[in-house]
């Protein structure tokens, strides 16, 4: 007595289910691409810290190359401010590849926030605040700061304004969380990937079965 031959899955189908999956992952590599903007690493002073001696610059250092568009600095802002929104930097910021600085001189005690904003390495502005506190020792002289930025940081503000608007590009969080929210889609991007390889696996060892299942003699008849 012979048995029914069994169907084979056909080449085609295979074809189509791995096209499908490699879509699938190629769909992610850009959405992944896209969230790569430069993102905060660290930062003096640092988001929530007391600065307890005179500050005499204020650093910024991040996971990628900043863009120097005019060559002088001027396409990074870097602002401090207290809660009067008196400034308190003192000149331009200056790009050195990931690090941003720019010459600070604080007032009395209390809290100040620095507020930055970069053309990060993919061309995209991003930008943050990172809130900080002062208590200098008793006798350090105040600066008298002032009531607008310096004139580079005013003209690096309007031209950060008018890239932000053009790029549409997600401001970037504070320092505490811009780490965070920097990998994310990094990390999603990876994941999605895993699972789409995995199921491509899983296809082909169903299918693979499935063909030995079906080949004359592989249950011992002929």
């Amino acid at each position: 007595m012979t048995s029914a031959p069994r169907r084979r899955p056909r080449p085609a189908a295979l074809s189509a289910l791995t096209g499908v999956a490699l879509a699938a992952l190629l769909a992610v590599i850009p959405a992944t691409a896209a969230d790569a903007h430069d993102y905060l690493v660290q930062s003096t002073p640092s988001a929530g810290s007391t600065q307890s001696t005179p500050l005499e610059s204020a650093s910024l250092t991040f996971n990628d190359r900043v863009l120097d568009l005019a060559g002088d600095g001027s396409s990074s802002l870097v602002q401090v401010t207290d809660a009067a929104n008196r400034h308190y930097e003192t000149g331009c910021p200056a790009i050195a590849d990931r690090t941003v600085t720019a010459p600070v001189a604080l007032g009395a005690p209390g809290p100040y926030t620095l507020r930055w904003q970069i053309v990060s390495a993919d061309g995209h502005t991003v930008s943050g605040t990172i809130p900080f506190t002062y208590q200098p020792p008793a006798g350090t002289t105040a600066a008298p700061g002032s009531a607008g930025p310096p004139a580079c940081a005013a003209g690096a503000a309007a031209a950060s304004g008018r890239s932000t608007s053009a790029a549409t590009s997600t401001p970037a969080p504070a320092a505490s969380a811009a780490s965070d929210s920097g990998s994310i889609g990094l990390v999603i991007g990876i994941g999605v990937g895993i699972v789409v390889l995995a199921l491509i696996g899983v296809l082909v060892v169903v299918l693979t079965g499935r063909r030995h299942r079906g080949d004359p003699g592989a249950d011992g008849t002929v």
